[in-house]
């Protein structure tokens, strides 16, 4: 398959259908993997038309609809770069990749090829100790998670933050803090509701900073939640055009980038807010994985549990000049980890 002047890399990417958070990631490591010389094989697994839209055709990609023709491709080929999935796992016990995908990893480095593993996480980190990792990680090309906490519970590997830092607009295009009219609050389905103080303490922020409060969800099953919390806040809901992963990644993008804050429990929330210039303030009932998140960014200082959130918003205006360098430092991070991973591919082509 593969010729003098072109090297085949194969990218597993698949996600949940209606997280927006799932798709930006992956966009981002995709991003990565391309350049001059290469042609990217990418995997989305049973993927909806609604995850689908997030990724553009190109000459340089190929969609595979199954994952055995996807197998099969990279088993044809002479020394290929396989880039395992990014994102969350959730690894429970046991050895980790499952026997066929550490099969499937152990077979590209005895092929003299590139094992990518970049941006992983582990949900639980409690979990790890509990995992055995599979030599292929312990041995691969680039090991890289996504936060320090995961790095650390498995005991092995780099860190950069997550992927989806680096999109966004530039920090030099943001608006100004005056330029930004709401507060944004976008929470997850599946947490407990907060109670009246917290309710009360979003009520006194946004009075402090002048904003109007909207609500959005950026995940499908939170948008019940989202019109809930406007009543409840007496702010307004902000539906998108479509739950298309691109209508909803314009529509998201567009409310923070006029938005001073966001409020959420949403990692990617909190990611994608802050590569718009709204300063992310992490509110949930169990901050853990989110606190690992924003803290690979330097940006965990005003994150934690619901009932920490008027004091958030008290020490929210000496925070607010740090956003900028955080995401300009966390971008260079990942573009270091892009060019490490790119001289990898490079050593094998």
């Amino acid at each position: 398959m593969n010729t003098k002047t072109t090297q085949h890399v194969f990218a597993h990417l698949s996600g949940q259908d209606d997280n927006l958070g799932d798709s930006a990631l992956r966009v981002a490591y995709l991003d990565a993997l391309r350049g001059p010389g290469r042609h990217v094989h990418v995997f989305l697994g049973p993927a909806s038309t609604d995850y689908l839209s997030a990724f553009t055709t190109a000459p340089d990609l190929t969609f595979h609809e199954e994952r055995a023709t996807w197998i099969g491709a990279e088993q044809e080929a002479t020394r290929p770069v396989h880039a395992f999935n990014a994102g969350e796992t959730n690894p429970r016990g046991g050895v980790f990749p499952v026997a066929r995908r550490a099969a499937e990893c152990a077979r590209v480095l005895d092929a003299g090829g590139a094992l990518i593993f970049a941006g992983l996480g582990i949900k639980s980190v409690e979990t790890a100790a509990n995992v055995t990792f599979d030599a292929s990680m312990h041995n691969a090309t680039i090991m890289s998670w996504r936060d320090q906490g995961s790095r650390d519970a498995a005991g092995f590997g780099e860190f950069a933050p997550d992927w989806a830092y680096s999109l966004g607009t530039p920090a030099e295009e943001w608006r100004s803090s005056f330029d930004r009219p709401w507060l944004a609050v976008t929470m997850r389905f599946d947490r407990l509701w907060p109670d009246a103080d917290w309710f009360a303490a979003m009520r006194a922020f946004a009075e402090d900073t002048g904003t109007k409060i909207v609500t959005l969800a950026q995940v499908a099953r939170d948008a019940p939640r989202a019109v809930h919390l406007a009543e409840a806040l007496g702010g307004e809901y902000l539906p998108p055009p479509s739950m298309r992963h691109a209508d909803l990644d314009a529509h998201v993008r567009m409310v923070y980038q006029r938005s001073l804050a966001v409020v959420s429990d949403r990692a990617h929330g909190l990611i994608i807010a802050a590569t718009e210039g709204a300063y992310p303030i992490g509110s949930g009932s169990d901050p853990q994985k989110i606190a690992r998140l924003l803290a690979a960014a330097g940006l965990g200082g005003l994150v934690g549990r619901y009932d920490e959130l008027g004091e958030f918003a008290d020490r929210f205006e000496a925070h607010l000049p740090g956003l900028a360098p955080a995401v300009h430092a966390a971008r260079a991070d990942i573009s270091d980890l892009t060019a490490r991973i790119r001289t990898a591919m490079g050593s094998v082509a």
